[in-house]
């Protein structure tokens, strides 16, 4: 069978979780050596209600995984006693001959996430590479702060459980005792959202915690991390090197960070992609030119499942709908989302650029860039601000910005709200939850 890897559940694993703990042997007994471990749908592709009983998921998961069932985790609300179910897809899966596969979804964070499937060899030729890349043994621990429906924590789950180190679910826990947690089992690897380590840096600032030896590597994903919160995070976690990847849920790494990349870089590309940037009649630029960035990759996902039908991705180029150059050593430097461009004076703004910069301003903790028209209908940039105990002046930012921005990426106004940002689920901000809080505002 053509690509049939599939997940194994490593023999030296351990997964614990806030009230539970599962070993190897636990999951040969309950899934492999068991006759009838779980109830499957007789229809190959199956839904997991991902509950309070995180135990019961991660084995139904693993029944999915060696009936060959095509598996989708989700939170979403299931008819009372049923934890796994028919998810209905017209995509032609023979469990006895087509290759293992699974479904996420993307981060959402601005319109409705979309559903993704992908085969289990995508994501397990890199488990090795990264295995390789970063030393991991077996005396390693896993941390994964994040949902497990989103990608980037299920992959984090799943690398630790197929090459054999020990990983802890810390998504229950708040984050002073996620730091706990960290300290007390000694995490040495941890998958997270730069969103995610900022609530960490508040908790460890809030509570005047120790810093914490144990942890050698930070893996972030999701989104760019400010330089300040780089710079917290060696307090937090002295030992630590931080490596940031770029990727999406389509397309699993891209690029990926190391001591060498020059500051402001999301690295170079990951071993066995290929990246170009292009313009918008799909020509290939120059390094140093900024367009769109197209990828080719052996870890790109098979197609969108769309109204219980897969739409194969056929290109040999997928367009990540990411703006950005390469430079001439072939470092990856982005420059924002293609569909938050914004005409601001008839210069065009990408509004994450803005962002970025505010969130360098003590007591910023997210932040929001958005255009709206004013009473002459011109197009004007606006900030919101989600800010903690510091509570920054207006007028100070907005000096800021006019020293290192310019004119045009300055906002010509500053809502600060004193509150949480709304996440979803990936640990990524809701920018239709803020969207609607200006909406009242």
């Amino acid at each position: 069978m053509k690509n049939s890897l599939k997940f194994n559940w490593h023999q030296a694993s351990v997964l614990s979780g806030k009230n539970f703990s599962l070993n190897a042997e636990d999951v040969n007994k309950r899934v492999y050596q068991n006759p009838d471990p779980c109830t499957l749908p007789e229809q190959p592709f199956v839904a997991i209600k991902l509950n309070t009983n995180l135990s019961s998921s991660i084995i139904n998961l693993f029944c999915s995984v060696r009936g060959n069932c095509c598996f989708r985790l989700t939170s979403e609300h299931f008819p009372e006693g049923e934890t796994i179910k028919t998810d209905h897809c017209s995509y032609a899966h023979d469990p006895t001959s087509s290759p293992p596969c699974f479904i996420v979804q993307t981060g959402g964070t601005i319109g409705p996430a979309r559903k993704i499937l992908r085969l289990q060899s995508t994501w397990i030729k890199s488990f090795q590479i990264n295995k390789l890349l970063w030393s991991i043994s077996a005396k390693d621990n896993y941390g994964i702060l994040g949902d497990l429906t989103h990608s980037i924590s299920l992959y984090g789950l799943m690398e630790g459980l197929c090459i054999g180190t020990n990983v802890t679910l810390l998504g229950e826990w708040l984050p002073k005792s996620q730091l706990d947690e960290i300290s007390a089992r000694k995490i040495s690897v941890l998958y997270a959202t730069p969103i995610q380590l900022q609530l960490l840096l508040r908790a460890f600032e809030i509570h005047k915690m120790k810093p914490i030896a144990s942890l050698r590597m930070i893996v972030v994903g999701g989104s760019k991390l400010t330089s300040t919160n780089s710079l917290k995070l060696k307090e937090v976690f002295p030992q630590s090197e931080l490596v940031e990847f770029y990727g999406t849920a389509e397309t699993s790494f891209i690029a990926i960070t190391s001591s060498d990349s020059p500051k402001g870089s999301v690295g170079k590309a990951y071993e066995g992609v290929k990246v170009r940037v292009s313009d918008d009649s799909g020509k290939s630029l120059p390094n140093g030119k900024e367009g769109n960035i197209e990828v080719s990759s052996p870890y790109l996902f098979e197609g969108y499942v769309h109204n219980d039908t897969i739409h194969p991705h056929q290109n040999d180029y997928f367009q990540t709908g990411e703006c950005g150059f390469l430079d001439k050593n072939g470092y990856l430097f982005l420059k924002g989302r293609r569909d938050r461009m914004m005409s601001i004076h008839d210069v065009n703004i990408n509004p994450e650029e803005v962002e970025n910069f505010l969130l360098t301003v003590e007591g910023v903790e997210a932040a929001y860039v958005y255009s709206k028209l004013d009473r002459f209908k011109s197009n004007q940039l606006h900030a919101c601000l989600f800010i903690n105990s510091s509570k920054p002046d207006v007028k100070e930012i907005a000096s800021m910005c006019q020293r290192n921005l310019g004119f045009n990426l300055t906002p010509k106004t500053f809502l600060l709200i004193d509150e949480n940002p709304p996440l979803l689920r990936s640990g990524k901000l809701n920018l239709a939850a803020i969207q609607r809080i200006l909406e009242t505002a």
